[in-house]
């Protein structure tokens, strides 16, 4: 299965691009998306997208239901940890989503994606956005292992993984605290061509 996005990566130091990330910045471009570090302008549409009782409930969890500036302090403080990736997806210059690397270890990372308006999911953007990061996550990070998971019911999810030659290693079950229901949960891996 093809992982590579066929885009480009391109490097900026913190002081050009004013992004929140404390270490230099990586902008990946794709053919229809950007993705990008978060900006403190990024705040509002981040919030907006956490209170989406949709996008809630694809991962078991309940809207966002504290006030905009706490919102703003957890965002500003996440997005400055070092330890995780965070991108803005941007679609026409605008942005429609987050991605992130997290949970480094094991020679691996975990991989989360949201898109955030109704009318731009699937429409290959967390695809797209998708292999930008396994190309990020191979060949610049040097990891061997990019891991994910989603709730049984996200089928948009299980194809993009599908799609990008993830292999599905286990199940399990969690509690959403959005409606108190217990959801399967599905987990899968891809491992780095040799």
């Amino acid at each position: 299965m093809p992982r590579r996005a066929g885009g480009t990566l391109e490097r900026h130091e913190q002081k050009e691009r004013k992004g929140i990330h404390a270490e230099d910045t990586h902008r990946l471009v794709g053919e229809n998306v950007v993705l990008r570090p978060p900006t403190e302008s990024d705040v509002e549409v981040a919030y907006a997208w956490d209170r989406d009782p949709e996008l809630a409930a694809w991962n078991g969890r309940s809207p966002l239901s504290v006030s905009l500036p706490a919102a703003r302090r957890d965002y500003l403080s996440r997005w400055r940890d070092t330890s995780v990736k965070t991108f803005i997806i941007e679609f026409g210059g605008e942005p429609v989503g987050m991605a992130t690397l997290y949970d480094f270890r094991r020679g691996g990372c975990e991989l989360g994606i949201k898109i955030g308006p109704n009318e731009l999911r699937n429409q290959g953007l967390a695809s797209e956005a998708v292999g930008l990061l396994l190309d990020y996550a191979f060949d610049v990070l040097d990891l061997d292992v990019v891991r994910g998971s989603t709730l049984s019911h996200n089928g948009r999810m299980q194809r993009v993984f599908s799609k990008f030659g993830f292999v599905e290693t286990g199940n399990g079950s969690i509690l959403s605290r959005y409606d108190n229901r217990r959801y399967s949960e599905v987990f899968y891996e891809l491992r780095r061509d040799r």
